[in-house]
């Protein structure tokens, strides 16, 4: 949750990516981390760029980098270009996945993105759907500890009920 050096991780990331020695996987979790600062950044062009070029990647059927779902990683991707429909297929993926792999840190962290995903997104149920998530979200992050989580999901809860 650290975001105060971004520089920093995309130096490194660029540094992987421009070895000739890179290994796929490093390579791969190089590329994730240059899609997750466009995220933050809330840089658009980038994340577009990086949503295509990891869709596309060998090797996209890893379904985790670290302790990140693959899927969930393109969900923020989409959600931050602005393909809704797209996030929340990406987010039942990442949902799936952690459910079938009991992922339990990282589904707390999908439900919570996805209901950003389906409030932005305010369809039919939608809303109805990210109350649903930001109640599943803080029962398995207060039993984990994971306070950042759980700050996060009751001011998300509280925009969304008020």
């Amino acid at each position: 949750g650290a975001l105060d050096q971004p520089d920093v991780a995309e130096e490194a990331a660029e540094s992987v990516l421009s070895s000739p020695y890179a290994n796929p996987l490093f390579a791969q979790v190089a590329k994730v981390g240059l899609a997750l600062l466009a995220v933050v950044r809330g840089d658009v062009t980038t994340a577009n760029q990086q949503y295509h070029a990891l869709d596309m990647a060998p090797g996209r059927g890893l379904e985790a980098l670290g302790s990140l779902a693959y899927d969930r990683t393109m969900e923020l991707l989409a959600q931050t270009i602005g393909e809704l429909d797209e996030a929340a297929a990406h987010f039942e993926d990442a949902k799936g996945f952690c459910r079938k792999a009991a992922c339990r840190p990282e589904l707390a962290w999908t439900c919570c993105d996805y209901a950003d995903t389906l409030r932005e997104r305010d369809g039919d149920g939608d809303r109805a759907r990210a109350i649903s998530l930001l109640d599943e979200s803080p029962a398995i992050s207060s039993e984990l500890g994971m306070r950042p989580l759980m700050e996060s999901v009751l001011s998300r809860r509280a925009i969304l009920k008020g």
